[in-house]
């Protein structure tokens, strides 16, 4: 046997055992659709005993939505019923895509006067507060202490209707009551009229905002309002003249800060966390907006504490959903849902849509499915669909979706 005989041997031999375990190798994991029903009461059904069975060890549990939907806050009660029953469960935390002052007022409101007390609160002023606007979401927000409610995103388009009144109850003289009443009414006729580019936080400027926080430089509480109102209006201006990726980017970089903050002001140094936002905002990795959001913070966060984080997408195929779309007569209307995320998915896997329950939901899996589509088949989907794919743990999914119920409906 010659030198090059010898060494293919060697080779060969060395190699023989690994190809032999390789060929041991388990098949890859079934695609699975597991039925699973949710609520005040807890997760049920196999779906259910599969996300449950996920809990203990788990920091944060993100449920990212595509909004207007009554699932997603029903199935973040489920998970807070689930996870308060855990041995040894300690606090639990909710944090929202809200401003932390509007968060702040929405749970005192809450504790005070009950969710069905956010209607009047809310009356008038629909813009003020998002999805806790909606009567599932401020149930969901209603298990929660005030103080275990974190606000962590901008304060939102319509927030000046309450943060102004709110300032203007404390200001410290007539001029600067005046100042904030003319502002609260500019915005207001142009939230009427349907004129975005006019409200306070598109138009005030840098030279506006330091005034503003001089009048109350007195107070510390007071003086943060107003930085909150800054940091949106920031975010808003950026979006508005055009600069799509840096808006995105200061929005995601305030709400990690905000996130970071509220976690790390609690004891325990590791508490349990329920998040639920949109979708971009929970899922891991590049976003369809082209950044990392708080989604990617999440894992290393609870790793670090020797635990790990649960990432549930929230999509429907079919149903119906509460959109925003403000008239003389309403805020919102219920519209049947276009599905272009969930569908793509279950094509490409071979999977017919109407194969799934005609109502209720099911959960799904998603490391399977990844698995399944790698390579050309992932490079092939919808863009949203490839993140859902890749970013979540699990599905959420139905066929026949519940609208949210905004107070304005009650």
């Amino acid at each position: 046997m010659n030198l090059l005989q010898t060494t293919l041997a060697a080779i060969f031999l060395a190699v023989s055992p690994a190809a032999a375990a390789q060929a041991q190798l388990a098949p890859p994991a079934p695609v699975e659709i597991l039925p699973i029903a949710f609520g005040p009461g807890g997760l049920a059904g196999p779906g259910g005993e599969r996300l449950r069975a996920e809990l203990p060890g788990t920091q944060f549990i993100a449920i990212g939505e595509d909004h207007g939907f009554a699932g997603p806050p029903e199935l973040g009660m489920a998970l807070v019923h689930d996870a308060a029953a855990l041995p040894g469960a300690g606090e639990l935390f909710h944090a929202v895509e809200v401003g932390p002052v509007s968060a702040r007022l929405t749970a005192h409101e809450i504790r005070d006067k009950g969710v069905d007390g956010l209607g009047p609160w809310l009356k008038g002023r629909p813009w003020a507060m998002p999805f806790l606007s909606n009567v599932e979401d401020a149930r969901l927000a209603a298990l929660f202490d005030p103080r275990h409610l974190w606000g962590i995103d901008q304060e939102f388009v319509g927030a000046p209707a309450i943060l102004l009144d709110l300032l203007a109850e404390r200001a410290p003289d007539q001029p600067t009551r005046d100042l904030l009443g003319k502002w609260r009414d500019a915005d207001k006729a142009a939230l009427d009229a349907g004129k975005f580019d006019r409200i306070m936080l598109q138009t005030a400027t840098r030279a506006d905002f330091a005034d503003l926080r001089s009048r109350f430089e007195d107070s510390v509480e007071l003086t943060a309002i107003v930085e909150a109102l800054e940091k949106s209006a920031e975010i808003y201006q950026l979006n508005e003249s055009g600069r799509y990726l840096e808006n995105n980017e200061v929005r995601a970089a305030l709400m990690q800060r905000y996130f970071l903050r509220a976690l790390e002001g609690e004891k325990p140094a590791a508490p349990t966390v329920l998040l639920k936002m949109g979708l971009n905002h929970l899922g891991r990795g590049t976003t369809p907006t082209s950044i990392y959001d708080l989604g990617s913070l999440l894992p290393g966060l609870a790793a670090a504490n020797g635990k790990t984080s649960l990432h549930i997408a929230y999509l429907p195929l079919g149903g119906s959903v509460r959109n925003i779309k403000p008239t003389p007569a309403a805020f919102t209307e219920v519209a049947s849902y276009k599905d272009e995320t969930v569908g793509p998915i279950l094509t490409a896997a071979g999977i017919a849509i109407d194969s799934l329950p005609a109502t209720g939901h099911v959960l799904i899996p998603l490391a399977p499915l990844r698995h399944k589509l790698a390579g050309k088949a992932m490079r092939e989907l919808p863009v949203y669909s490839r993140f859902a794919l890749l970013g979540f743990d699990y599905l959420v999914t139905t066929r026949d979706a519940k609208p949210a119920t905004h107070f304005e409906a009650r």
